[in-house]
């Protein structure tokens, strides 16, 4: 039932980016992982490789956020549901295209299908990866990253982190952006996997 579920969400938003003048000739990055799953993370939009590959949080600032989330959670990026805000490449179209950040139209337009990927994950935790996908769930807090959030509505924890494009970007700082990734992180692991005080030890 799950798949079939997931299945409609991606049939509605292509007939929709079909219908879109802005969107139809674009390839959508669907997100990827097991429904339910306890830890879903959010990024902000793919890039030129992830669209090549269909598949989110593949290129040089994803890899490089992935190999640190599976060291420290000690899972596969199969064992969690990864997906983002916008599901084309914002892009300034040169000869080999060129990423941007994605526009309020573009936010506004995939919104509502990431708040359905959600109800379909049902996730405990969410990683929001960078602003854009912070504001997707908490349009008007202020991202401050390592720092627990509760979405009351839905009673998930929210955890943002720094995009890893920005961390790669800031050279000088990236040792101590790297350390707050790593902490926060840390966190989830604790939070996501701790054991009941009723739970004996295998």
């Amino acid at each position: 039932m799950t798949d079939i579920k997931e299945k409609n969400i991606q049939k509605s938003l292509l007939m929709a980016c079909s219908g879109a003048a802005a969107f139809k000739d674009s390839v959508l990055v669907f997100g990827s992982g097991p429904c339910p799953c306890k830890i879903m993370v959010i990024g902000e939009a793919p890039g030129r490789k992830e669209t090549a590959l269909k598949k989110p949080f593949v290129g040089r600032a994803g890899g490089f956020f992935m190999d640190i989330l599976e060291d420290i959670l000690g899972k596969k990026r199969e064992d969690i549901y990864i997906t983002n805000v916008v599901k084309i490449w914002p892009r300034i179209k040169t000869k080999r295209g060129r990423t941007r950040p994605p526009t309020k139209a573009e936010e506004k337009f995939f919104l509502p299908y990431l708040y359905k990927e959600i109800e379909l994950v049902r996730p405990g935790i969410v990683l929001t990866v960078g602003k854009t996908a912070f504001r997707a769930i908490f349009p008007s807090e202020r991202f401050n990253p390592g720092k627990w959030l509760l979405k009351k509505d839905t009673g998930f924890m929210v955890m943002p982190v720094y995009h890893p494009a920005y961390i790669l970007r800031k050279q000088r700082q990236g040792p101590k952006l790297i350390r707050g990734l790593k902490r926060a992180l840390n966190e989830v692991k604790r939070r996501a996997f701790k054991k009941s005080r009723l739970e004996k030890p295998a």
